[in-house]
């Protein structure tokens, strides 16, 4: 049986806590009625959500701004697009022949009218014909005699063709193409003695095509006639080499 003294001790000390806690009780009143979020579904052990409201970390600064590019003549006139109007150098090592020397003949005369349309190109077909044949047919023999390889342009023509169009109400809304370019290009070397006779001659030719519609702009049907001139010369050239190897063998060094 326990004693009155041991039972009054354990009684206070029991009481302790529960005081303690009555009196935190007590203060977390009015904390409580200042936060008008209690209860509300808040997560246990969490902090409560940010408002969407409240700043946020600063972003970095932002660079200064740059100053825009000059406007180019590929830019400036209605943004057109650029376009390379150069040309590649065709074909393999010049080929030498046993002359004295080089000769370029034009004997084609561009008509200067239509249906040709060369004249208007940014670069001439004979013009780029002529250069070429000056870059790689070499004589091999130069000063020796009057003995020649003449390269001959017979043909550097860029043709215009109308095409039939549609007449209907409904199909004059169809798109379609109405004109249609082919350039062909012909050559022909001789091979020619101290005394102006043919001992040798071989030749080759090539075209391309394409059709385009009427409402295209200028500038883009430059576009089109330069791409056709690369794709005749990327034709005619391997094909006038192979040919020149295989029927003037014996003028070549």
């Amino acid at each position: 049986m326990i004693s009155a003294p041991a039972c009054l001790v354990r009684i206070g000390r029991r009481a302790v806590p529960v005081l303690v806690g009555a009196v935190a009780a007590l203060l977390s009143i009015p904390a409580v009625a200042q936060n008008p979020s209690f209860g509300q579904n808040a997560p246990l052990g969490l902090p409560p959500a940010q408002n969407a409201t409240a700043p946020r970390e600063a972003p970095p600064p932002a660079p200064p701004p740059q100053a825009a590019p000059a406007p180019t003549a590929a830019t400036s006139a209605g943004k057109r697009r650029s376009f390379d109007f150069s040309v590649p150098d065709f074909g393999s090592a010049p080929l030498r022949l046993d002359v004295a020397r080089v000769e370029v003949v034009q004997a084609y005369a561009p008509p200067q009218q239509m249906p040709n349309v060369e004249h208007r190109m940014i670069v001439s077909p004979l013009a780029t014909m002529d250069d070429w044949a000056r870059r790689h047919i070499e004589a091999a023999a130069p000063g020796r005699d009057d003995s020649a390889a003449v390269f001959v342009i017979e043909d550097a023509s860029v043709v215009t063709e109308k095409l039939r169009t549609r007449k209907g109400l409904i199909e004059s809304l169809i798109r379609e193409d109405s004109d249609k370019f082919t350039l062909r290009l012909a050559v022909t070397l001789q091979v020619r003695d101290r005394l102006g006779a043919t001992v040798g001659s071989t030749s080759a030719e090539a075209s391309a095509w394409r059709t385009v519609p009427e409402s295209m702009k200028d500038s883009d049907r430059s576009a089109v006639w330069h791409e056709l001139l690369i794709a005749a010369m990327d034709n005619l050239v391997p094909v006038f080499e192979a040919n020149a190897r295989a029927y003037l063998a014996r003028f070549l060094k």
